[in-house]
Formats: structure tokens, sequence, C-alpha cells
């Protein structure tokens, strides 16, 4: 019997085999994905068509299987084309009588893209194992071989400073101060790289009700103290806050203080600095606002990008622009969020939106 018109188009390959693993039928389709003939796969045993491995199990798995359920699923065989390679394909097979006789109607896929595929997700696999690995070297590194040194550096400055091996002239004084201010600097850096590796991973947020007069407090006596070397007072109203936020008492604490910084930084001499609290909906919203030179509208989402600064001057320099991409994934992580809003040559306003305890 001929083969169908339509399963010698067909784009899989059919064969169809008898018990003893003669090929009886081959459409054109298996022909071309072996590089033969159609004549030169009727008449010959199945093996002849399959890889060294795809041999043994399609006489220990494939026949047997047929023989007993009458039907294979979904095997991976890899056939033998007439230059030798070897080409993957997904074999399904069903069991049929003849007038007597049994068959096994073979449908092959080849699976090329799949194997690149599969490839592509073990390579895609090894490199995130990598990158982990990296990750945890890297923040290894940052936390005994740099911070490390840098805390003992501090420590001994201190010493110095406060004349416990004699006292210090005015210059060897100042050389120390600097000594001390660069060392501590770094620290900060590296404090900062160390947030940020953690904040989107590693670093477990613990919710809770926290009145929210505590909250603003904590932030403010530390913000205080640059605030009036600086002379820049602190307006903050209303004065007590009153209710409660939700949220993780130390992240809170991170964001307030990275705001605050930041508006210390780039508001102008002289100028406030406006903490506002609003209360509605279920929902708390701390506004922190300078009167600085502003953010250009197409920078208002970068800024929040890791290691992107706006640096008008020199003396805002400082910092590797992480700040602001610790606090919003700080806030996302409760909950909230951080947005801004700025008008050129007027000042910036930062808004921490978080649930209401």
């Amino acid at each position: 019997m001929g083969m169908d018109p339509l399963l010698d188009s067909a784009p899989a390959g059919f064969l169809t085999v008898d018990a003893s693993g003669t090929v009886r039928q081959a459409n054109a389709t298996i022909a071309a994905m072996a590089g033969r003939r159609r004549g030169e796969l009727v008449g010959r045993h199945i093996d002849e068509l399959l890889a060294p491995p795809g041999r043994i199990f399609f006489s220990t798995h494939v026949f047997p299987l047929l023989r007993v359920q009458g039907l294979a699923e979904e095997i991976y065989l890899a056939m033998r084309s007439a230059d030798d390679s070897e080409v993957p394909m997904l074999l399904n097979g069903r069991a049929r009588d003849a007038e007597g006789e049994l068959l096994f109607d073979l449908v092959v896929v080849p699976m090329r893209q799949r194997n690149v595929l599969e490839t592509e997700l073990i390579a895609a696999r090894n490199a995130a194992q990598e990158a982990v690995a990296a990750k945890d070297r890297f923040v290894s590194i940052l936390t005994h071989e740099l911070r490390s040194p840098l805390t003992g550096v501090i420590g001994y400055a201190d010493l110095l400073l406060r004349g416990s091996r004699g006292p210090l002239t005015e210059g060897q004084q100042a050389y120390v101060q600097r000594i001390r201010d660069a060392a501590d600097y770094q620290v900060t850096l590296i404090d900062d790289i160390l947030d940020f590796t953690a904040a989107g991973s590693d670093r477990q947020l613990v919710a809770g009700a926290l009145p929210l007069e505590g909250v603003l407090q904590r932030a403010e006596s530390i913000l205080a103290v640059r605030a009036s070397e600086e002379g820049r007072p602190l307006e903050r109203s209303p004065r007590p806050a009153p209710g409660s936020v939700a949220g993780d008492g130390a992240a809170i604490q991170q964001i307030l203080l990275n705001l605050g910084t930041n508006a210390l930084k780039y508001g102008r001499v002289g100028t406030p600095i406006r903490i506002k609290v609003h209360e509605a909906e279920g929902r708390v919203r701390i506004s922190v606002s300078d009167e600085g030179d502003g953010i250009p509208p197409d920078q208002l989402e970068r800024i929040f990008e890791p290691f992107v600064r706006l640096v008008p001057s020199e003396d805002q320099a400082r910092g590797i622009g992480l700040g602001l991409a610790i606090s919003r994934d700080l806030a996302r992580g409760m909950g909230g969020d951080i947005t801004v809003t700025s008008t050129p040559g007027t000042g910036s306003t930062f808004v921490l939106d978080l649930p209401a305890a």
C-alpha cells in the first residue's frame, strides 16, 4: 500500500515499522530529515536510522513499550543522518493490527530548536549561579577586607585626636581629622553598597505599628546636628505627629535620614528643611522639602536608579548615588513608595508613602 499523500508531505516524519523492526513505510519528510532517499529507508532495519545510543534505547524501551501498552509518547531519540551527524527528535508511536500483523506507526519531530533553548536555559542558570557566588564574594570583600581595616583607622584616629599619645599640634590635628573624615566617608560608601545588595533580597523587613512622633523624632535628632552646623533650620508640622505607621523601624529611619541628608546637601545655604506629615485613607505621607536648585523634569525618575547623582557643585559631590535607590526599594518592600516633585530654581519635595497602622 502506498503512502497517503497527506502523510507524505506532513511537517513531521512518519514511519511504519513491523515487529521485526523493519521499515515498511516512510514519508518524504523523514527521508529529508535523514538526508536519504525514501527508497533507502523502506526495507531496512530501523537501527540503521538511529544513532548508537538510540538503537539500544529503542530496542530495550520503546519496542517493549509499544508491544505491551500499544503506545509510546514524547520519547527522545537521536536519529543518524547520511553524513553520520545526529538529529535529535521527539518520537510518538502507536501499535495497530493490520489484518493479523502487528505494525507500529511512528511520528517523529526534529528537536533542534528545543536543544538550543535547553542549552540557553542551562547557560542562563549557570550564569545566575555564578552571579550569586560573585555577589557573595563581593560582599565578603567589602565587609572583611575593606570595612574592618577602615574601622581600625577611624579608631586610631580618634585616639590621636583625643590626645591619647600626647598632644597634637594644630597642623597635626587637621591632618588626622582629614584621615578620620576620609575613612568615615569610605565606610559610609561601603555601607551604602552593602545596603543596596541586601535591600532587594537578603534584607528581612519586620512589619510593626510605630508611633509617628517617635519615628520622626529619632530621625530629626540625627539630622539636627548637621543642620545646625550648616545654619539650616528643621521645620516640621504637625508637632506632635498623630497616629502610627506600619513598617520596619530601622528601614523607615534609614529612608528619612537619606531624604533629610539629600535636602541638606542640595538645598541652598540658610534655607529650611521642611518635614510635613499627612494621614488619610489608611496611608501616611511624610514629605521632605528643600529650597534648592530643583531637578529637571526628565531626571525625576532617573535619580532613583542606582549610581545616578545630580551634582551641581563639588561641595555636593559626596556619595555614589545609592541612597534614593535603596530608599525606594525599602519603601516598596513595606508596601509603600517614594515619589518626587520638583520645580527648577525653587526646590524639591520627596514623599514617603506608607500604610497607616
